[in-house]
């Protein structure tokens, strides 16, 4: 029954001891010290009043891991590009242009029958566009089992093609982000 013991007992504390390093000291007893005072207690509580004296051969060990540090860098804050910028503050003087002053009546001469799609479905399609999971993760910054999860549990919404795969409207992602932050409560 000892060489079980031992094979469950930490003998890096005696290597240590002999480095001159010691860790914190428990009294830990073995089985047979159980099994020996479990019938004595009932018949004589006179051994049960002597202090036992620790021993000194076991040392305790902790089960930790190290924990993720937050970093205390700063954030660098997000930069949008001059020509981004510009085009975004053209879109409303672009959108009321395109709305208003053409129509399909000259460019659909120069086709063979209808086009797929109206001019409004055409200018929906291009301003709320239609994103895969790896575009929609993109957006939100978190990794595509992150965004299955949101639309799991029913907080990002989004249709599937006729494969199954997930599909998003960039309206569905500004909603999602407005209504959750980027990171959801559960």
């Amino acid at each position: 029954m000892k060489y079980i013991e031992d094979a469950f007992l930490d003998k890096s504390g005696e290597k240590r001891a002999a480095n001159g390093s010691s860790g914190q000291e428990v009294d830990i007893p073995s089985i047979s010290d159980y099994l020996q005072a479990a019938p004595s207690e009932g018949t004589s509580k006179g051994s049960a009043s002597k202090p036992k004296q620790p021993n000194k051969r076991f040392r305790k060990t902790e089960l930790s891991a190290p924990r993720p540090r937050k970093t205390k860098k700063p954030v660098k804050p997000t930069v949008v590009d001059d020509e981004l910028k510009a085009v975004w503050e053209s879109l409303p003087k672009n959108l009321h242009f395109l709305l208003s002053f053409f129509d399909d009546s000259v460019t659909g001469n120069y086709y063979r029958g209808e086009f797929k799609e109206s001019r409004e479905t055409l200018i929906r399609r291009l301003l709320d566009p239609e994103l895969n999971l790896e575009e929609a993760s993109r957006l939100l910054g978190v990794c595509p089992a992150t965004v299955r999860r949101y639309t799991n549990r029913g907080w990002l919404s989004h249709h599937r093609t006729k494969g199954g795969q997930r599909r998003f409207r960039l309206r569905d992602i500004v909603r999602f982000v407005e209504e959750h932050g980027r990171l959801p409560e559960e």
